[in-house]
């Protein structure tokens, strides 16, 4: 509902300039017309005009209206800019349109004859015009703030700013429209081609140098910096409380923040980052980056509290790589974020990377230099955790990469799961416990489904659900980065696993004991889990009602506008884009809220380094099942989600959205604790580039 409410809002917006501009070239052509008869005609054919546009000012209102069923977030700053809009749409109807009724009644004999030169001085007279034009230049502005710059928080000071100048427009085009009302009774109102042609030729040549100006000077400003420092980039005003407490801060490199140096690794991987032809099972080739020959890289399976020693070798990526640990709080010197953490690895480069790992359950890896490019290219690969001591039911244990390659440059995806992109199949014996462990490396959500048997979830990215119940026709919508470890027993029946994303359909697989035809339906008509209510609910560290020491709230968006001299769609945080994006600082041991809004239209799976978030509330509801822990929140169109974690893992630390299109067009920002430094760079003149 809430992208339908938003595609119309954008059309409405452009048919207002169209309509009004068009009303509004009409209306000055009244003025012009030769006998009653055409201006009778002319009135009839602006009437149709002005009907419409007010039409789509209404539409605007209530579109408005909707907007605010959403909470005062979604339509704070379009009611203060949709205001100028709504005030001459009135005086329109009470002046304009009202006169022009009473000129319309008076013509009612000899229809032939020329107009009545009061009539003439009313059609030019500046009260008669000037509301028309008012809700022209009005469109404008609400359509190119809507469509360019869309500001956050614009306050009602600003507002009035923005009034005020609407009004200095208006007083200009009064005096305007004044004069040229004299200058045509003082000419009987004949007007020759020449006249008629030079405020046209002006009034486009300065159109074309505003643009080219504004086009111009928007393209310089967006230019990315040649040097940019993470740990130096305090500069936001949600910060300044926290700056005045950071003056006597003894600072520390995130080089300081490593895992263990100097203990002896019960794991040791060799991970070489290298070009390869490899072949989808449908016999597709393709140019892959892969570890070690094979993509999805190989799996990383360690015990908790075992020591995870990484060696990453650079063969022939060109533009670097790193190994970052999706979802896995590894001090932060480990993180693996080109320009933050470390500078990328060149080719023939070597980087270790060494931690302990405590979390248990599923995550992942990839390089995160140049994010966006590497790990659609192969550059990726899972890692799994497994409890050291607690004994566990014997299962059919089996990882699900989902993933979606581009083999071709006009941008289509052919999604798989790992290089099956056909449908798979695998034998299971009846009676065996099955935990699949679904991990969706795509940039967009995906809707699994698993067709043929009940199941339960048992972790949502990492983490387990305190009493999961069994479930069955339900589709589990799994953010871009996220993870699911579902449980099943295989039936003596056959059993489907699918999934869809804006990428395409997944065939999957099918579990079965024996050889069948019979394959189960997968049904898209099945409603969505809901993690927010599954599961027993059981005391969480912290809930809606703690005392938290930050709140941070980031309104997620989109735009067009310049990035790096380009003209995008842009992917907004709080309105702006990286590097000018909020650095959200904290001090160790901090109590964090974040509320996260979603005003724009897409989906953005919000990805926070280093740190595991509790999710309180969903659409100002509470969460009432287990505790909801998770790493990569999908916050869809429309949605508004409050979450909390502790700040235990010093560092500066990348919080993006994981689309990582979206982080590559300005959607990333970091948290950065007081005190941490970080001597590496990223910028145009790096080999440093995150995403």
């Amino acid at each position: 509902m809430y992208q339908q409410l938003y595609l119309t809002d954008f059309t409405v917006l452009f048919l207002l300039v169209v309509l009004w501009a068009t009303a509004a070239n009409r209306l000055s052509r009244l003025p012009f017309r030769s006998t009653k008869n055409e201006l009778k005609q002319s009135i009839k054919r602006f009437t149709i005009l002005y009907v419409l546009a007010q039409m789509m000012v209404i539409a605007e209102l209530v579109i408005l209206g909707l907007f605010g069923t959403y909470g005062w977030e979604f339509t704070r700053e379009k009611v203060l800019l949709s205001m100028p809009l709504f005030i001459p749409s009135a005086f329109s109807t009470l002046v304009t349109f009202s006169l022009l009724r009473k000129i319309n009644n008076h013509i009612t004999d000899n229809l032939q004859s020329a107009v009545d030169e009061k009539h003439q001085m009313l059609l030019t007279s500046p009260k008669f015009v000037l509301p028309i034009q008012a809700m022209l230049i009005s469109s404008i502005i609400d359509c190119y703030s809507y469509y360019f710059v869309y500001p956050f928080e614009l306050n009602v000071f600003n507002a009035i700013l923005l009034w005020f100048a609407f009004a200095l427009i208006l007083a200009a085009l009064w005096f305007r429209q004044k004069r040229r009302s004299v200058k045509l009774i003082e000419t009987n109102y004949v007007i020759t081609t020449s006249t008629k042609l030079l405020p046209t030729v002006i009034s486009i040549a300065c159109f074309a140098i505003l643009i080219g100006g504004w086009y111009y000077l928007s393209m310089k400003a967006s230019v990315l910096p040649d040097h940019m420092n993470m740990g130096s980039m305090h500069h936001n005003e949600m910060n300044m409380q926290t700056m005045n407490h950071s003056m006597n801060t003894k600072e520390i490199s995130v080089t300081a923040l490593t895992g263990p140096r100097t203990k002896k690794a019960d794991h040791h991987f060799e991970l070489v980052a290298q070009k390869k032809q490899v072949k989808l099972s449908s016999g597709k080739t393709m140019e892959a980056w892969t570890f070690n020959g094979i993509t999805p890289g190989p799996e990383l399976r360690v015990k908790q509290g075992d020591i995870v020693e990484v060696v990453l070798k650079n063969k022939d990526i060109a533009d670097g790589v790193t190994l970052h640990w999706h979802g896995y709080n590894v001090p932060n010197a480990e993180d693996g974020v080109a320009g933050v953490t470390q500078n990328s690895v060149p080719p023939g480069g070597t980087y270790i990377y060494r931690f302990r790992a405590k979390q248990v359950g599923t995550y992942w890896y990839h390089s995160h230099q140049q994010s966006s490019k590497q790990l659609i290219k192969g550059l990726f690969g899972s890692l799994i955790v497994e409890p050291k001591d607690k004994p566990q039911p014997k299962t059919k244990d089996i990882t699900v990469l989902s993933h979606a390659w581009q083999l071709s440059n006009d941008g289509s995806l052919t999604p798989s799961y790992g290089l099956k992109d056909t449908l798979d199949h695998q034998t299971i014996p009846s009676g065996t416990l099955v935990k699949l462990r679904l991990i969706n490396a795509q940039n967009s959500p995906q809707s699994f489904q698993l067709a043929g048997a009940p199941f339960k979830v048992v972790a949502i990215d990492g983490n387990d659900i305190h009493s999961p119940s069994l479930i069955k026709n339900q589709k589990l919508f799994i953010a871009g980065g996220g993870r699911y470890d579902i449980l099943f027993t295989m039936p003596k029946t056959a059993v489907r696993l699918a999934s869809q994303s804006d990428a395409g359909v997944t065939p999957g697989i099918v579990f079965r004991e024996k050889k069948t035809n019979s394959i189960p339906a997968i049904n898209e008509n099945n409603p969505v889990f809901d993690p927010s209510k599954y599961g027993k609910k059981q005391q969480a560290p912290f809930s809606l009602h703690s005392k938290f020491d930050r709140n941070f709230k980031i309104v997620l968006d989109s735009r067009a506008g310049f990035y790096n001299g380009k003209l995008l769609l842009l992917y907004t945080i709080n309105g702006q884009v990286f590097p000018n994006t909020p650095m959200l600082q904290v001090k160790e041991g901090d109590l964090v809220k974040t509320t996260f809004i979603n005003r724009g239209m897409d989906h953005h799976p919000m990805h926070l380094h280093g740190h595991v978030m509790l999710v309180l509330s969903w659409n100002g509801k509470p969460t009432t099942g287990s505790p909801w822990w998770t790493d990569s929140l999908d916050v869809g169109p429309g949605e508004v989600y409050e979450v909390a974690f502790k700040a235990n893992n010093p560092g500066i630390w990348m919080d993006h959205c994981h689309n990582l299109e979206h982080a590559a067009m300005g959607m990333t920002m970091h948290l950065s604790y007081e005190g941490i430094t970080t001597p590496f760079e990223t910028g145009k003149k790096t080999a440093n580039q995150p995403e």
